[in-house]
C-alpha cells in the first residue's frame, strides 16, 4: 500500500505565481514508495485563481484536490490545521500560493531531516527572492535565510540539552509556513493554534517546548518574496508585529526615536543594495531608489502602531482588573 506526502497550498487572489507553483509541485521527485497529494483551499478569490485551481485538479483528480471556503473562515493557523487534520501524508508540506519550488527535489530536501531522527518535529525551508522585487523586501529576505547557515547544511534547534535538560541558549522561533513541513502523527498534539498571524512561530515555539528539534532545511528552496506596495508593506508589519507579540509573548517597546529616524538607515542600505543588483535594470533601480524611503518609513510605522496597540491594549485591560478589583 503507497504511502503519502502532502502539499497544502491556501489560495486568496493568488493567480500569478498559483500556476506555476502548482507544476512545479506536480513534478517533483517522490521517494521510493510514496504518492503525491496536493490539497488546495481557496478562500474567497475575485481572480482566476479558482478557475486555475479547478484546472489542475480536474486533469490530475487522483492527485489534486480542491475545494472552496468563504473568506470569513479562513484563519493561518485554523485553515492549516484543518488542511492537517484530512491529509493522507506521513508528511505534510505547506507553501504559500506565491512561492514556487525552485528544483525537482524541493520535496525530497522538505522532508529530509524527518529522516534524521524521529525526535524533528517541524522543518522550514529556504526563500530565495525573485530577481525584480523590491530591495527592501528582496534584501530582508536574503539578509534572514543567509544568515541562518550555510545553504548545503541542515540545522537543528531545540529548547533545551539532550544530555541534561539544561537550556538550550537564546530560542530561534522563526519558523515560516510560506515552505515548512511538518509530521502527521503530532498535529493533534502539537496542533497549529487558531491565530490570525505567526501561527508558524507559534508552532515552532510549541514544537521545541514538547521536546522536538526544528529543522532548518535551506536545500528545500522556493522563489518568493512579497510584491507588497508601501502602504501594503506597512499592513504586513502591523499585522507581523501584532502576531509577535500575541504568539510567541515578544516583548517590544514603542520607540518615538526609531519612527522618526528608524527608515533612514535601512534606506541608505536599500540604495547600496539597488546599486550593486545586477539583477535590476537602470530605470528600476531609479524606481527603487525613489520608493525606498516609503517602504522603510511604512516598515517603521507599522511597527510602532501594532507595539503601541498591544502595549495600550493591555494597560487598558490591567486598569479595568484594578477597577473590579476596588468594587
Amino acid at each position: 500500500m503507497s504511502k503519502y506526502i502532502t502539499v497544502f497550498v491556501p489560495v486568496y487572489n493568488g493567480e500569478k505565481y498559483l500556476g506555476e507553483s502548482i507544476e512545479a509541485i506536480l513534478h517533483q521527485e517522490l521517494p521510493e514508495g510514496y504518492r503525491l497529494e496536493m490539497l488546495i483551499t481557496d478562500s474567497g478569490s475575485k481572480d482566476r485563481s479558482v478557475e486555475i485551481a479547478k484546472t489542475y485538479a480536474k486533469k490530475y483528480a487522483d492527485i489534486v484536490k480542491f475545494d472552496e471556503i468563504p473568506n470569513s473562515e479562513f484563519g493561518h493557523g485554523k485553515t492549516r490545521q484543518r488542511a492537517a487534520e484530512i491529509a493522507k501524508g506521513e508528511y505534510i508540506l505547506f507553501i504559500t500560493q506565491d512561492a514556487t519550488p525552485t528544483s525537482y527535489r524541493w520535496l525530497v530536501n522538505m522532508i529530509e531531516p524527518f529522516f534524521i531522527s524521529p525526535k524533528v518535529g517541524c522543518v522550514f525551508g529556504r526563500q530565495v527572492p525573485r530577481p525584480h522585487s523590491v530591495p527592501t523586501i528582496k534584501r530582508e529576505v536574503a539578509g534572514v535565510f543567509g544568515g541562518l547557515g550555510h545553504p548545503d547544511t541542515i540545522a537543528l534547534s531545540r529548547e533545551k540539552s539532550l544530555v541534561d535538560g539544561q537550556p538550550a541558549g537564546q530560542l530561534n522561533y522563526f519558523f515560516s509556513d510560506v515552505n515548512s513541513a511538518i509530521r502527521k502523527d503530532l498535529i493533534h498534539t502539537i496542533p497549529f493554534k487558531p491565530l490570525a498571524y505567526a501561527e508558524d512561530q507559534a508552532l515552532a515555539q510549541d514544537m521545541q517546548q514538547a521536546g522536538y528539534f526544528k529543522a532548518y532545511a535551506p536545500q528545500g528552496a522556493v522563489w518568493h518574496s512579497n510584491e507588497y506596495t508601501a502602504r501594503e508593506y506597512y499592513h504586513r508589519k502591523f499585522d507581523e508585529y501584532i502576531g509577535l507579540q500575541e504568539s510567541v509573548a515578544e516583548k517590544f517597546t514603542p520607540s518615538l526615536r526609531s519612527l522618526l529616524l528608524g527608515w533612514i538607515r535601512p534606506t541608505l542600505a536599500d540604495w547600496k543594495f539597488t546599486r550593486h543588483d545586477r539583477e535590476y535594470p537602470p530605470y528600476v533601480k531609479l524606481k527603487f531608489s525613489v520608493l525606498a524611503p516609503a517602504y522603510n518609513y511604512a516598515m517603521q510605522l507599522g511597527k510602532y502602531r501594532a507595539i503601541k496597540f498591544v502595549n495600550d491594549e493591555k494597560r487598558r485591560q490591567q486598569m479595568s482588573l484594578e477597577a473590579k478589583n476596588k468594587t
